[in-house]
């Protein structure tokens, strides 16, 4: 099963995490054939045009007095430039905060056009008041309530701590329980109500919650703060990891110390070499064993909880695997040993996220 496993997740990769590097130098020739194919289709079109004849002339349209026609507006061009902005930086992950803040000041600045357009519509008339009599007696129409909103709203925190994980998933969790006893609260207080009607003959609703501004912020202050210590933003406390609180150094090896996992790599013992995954890339792209004898990698996954690696040992093609080895999760520390390989060069790539970035030559001499 795990051979089976090993194989989907080989050939699923590529379409999960494609070569970003790969499909960005091939942009040219996309953009060179749409060209191309724009030409030949004006070619075309040109080649199998008919007679032409003279239109009558141009009446120029008047728009009637109601009609409000907005005048032109560089707000598209500013978006597609923040977009242009975002996207740059998911590629160059350094300028990624500077494409998100140009992208939301360009979609203030269309929003604030879009609403002075809407401020100077004429007002439509409105249709005649129709005053309700009212539910027959004995229906109870509740009032309104941002109970469902809320609820929405811990539903998509859920589901992004659940992608997320770690003391994201913990707060999600509690955002979720607190818009749950508030929902459950209210629809109690409702129940009650409609007990005491069938004593007094008069359905009252529930005095209408106010909406929970305060609360919501410091709930979105928490989900920041948390997100960006697991993150790494913030670096962690004296002997913690990124993995979670009071996790040391050597949590999936052996204890920190002279030539063990989590020593410095001057103190690793000979034939143990020291390969460190941060920010989805290995620190080190070149390692030279002996041939004929076996070696040690102390692997040491610096990336958030829930983000997984591994070092396989592969044959030069980066398909054929020679020797495997389990995942080590985000923030922990695993010794990885592996058997004598005879003379010749190999890979050693992570399995999860076979990239570039994570991919080196082992040489056996």
């Amino acid at each position: 099963m795990e051979a089976l496993w090993k194989s989907i997740l080989d050939i699923l990769t590529p379409l999960v995490i494609p070569d970003w590097g790969a499909l960005i130098s091939l942009l040219p020739v996309f953009v060179a054939i749409l060209v191309v194919a724009w030409f030949a289709l004006t070619i075309r079109r040109f080649a199998t045009a008919g007679p032409t004849r003279r239109a009558p002339a141009r009446v120029d349209p008047i728009a009637p007095p109601t009609l409000h026609m907005p005048g032109p507006s560089i707000a598209p061009l500013l978006a597609a430039f923040g977009t242009f902005a975002l996207f740059f930086g998911l590629v160059f992950r350094p300028a990624l905060p500077f494409g998100v803040v140009i992208l939301i000041v360009t979609l203030a600045i269309w929003g604030r056009e879009a609403l002075r357009d809407y401020e100077h519509l004429e007002p439509s008339p409105l249709p005649p008041v129709v005053v309700h009599p009212g539910p027959p007696p004995g229906v109870h129409m509740p009032g309104p309530s941002i109970r469902p909103l809320l609820g929405a709203l811990g539903s998509a925190a859920l589901l992004g701590g659940l992608v997320i994980r770690g003391w994201v998933l913990v707060l999600a969790v509690v955002f979720l329980a607190w818009t749950l006893v508030g929902w459950l609260v209210d629809a109690t207080a409702e129940y009650r109500m409609t007990e005491r009607a069938d004593q007094t003959g008069h359905l009252e609703n529930i005095p209408p919650r106010k909406w929970p501004g305060r609360t919501l912020q410091a709930f979105a202050v928490l989900f920041v703060l948390v997100g960006m210590l697991q993150l790494g933003v913030f670096p962690p406390p004296s002997g913690t990891t990124a993995g979670g609180p009071g996790a040391s150094p050597g949590a999936s090896g052996a204890p920190a110390g002279s030539g063990a996992p989590g020593g410095p790599a001057e103190s690793l013992p000979p034939g143990t070499f020291l390969v460190v995954a941060k920010d989805v890339a290995f620190d080190t792209h070149d390692l030279t064993v002996d041939a004929g004898k076996p070696f040690a990698i102390d692997f040491r996954n610096e990336d958030p909880a829930g983000l997984p690696h591994d070092v396989d040992i592969r044959a030069a093609d980066t398909t054929t695997v020679v020797q495997d080895q389990p995942y080590t999760d985000g923030g922990k520390e695993s010794l990885y040993q592996y058997t004598p390989l005879q003379p010749g060069t190999y890979v050693f790539i992570c399995s999860v996220h076979p990239i570039p970035a994570m991919t080196g030559t082992l040489t056996v001499k």
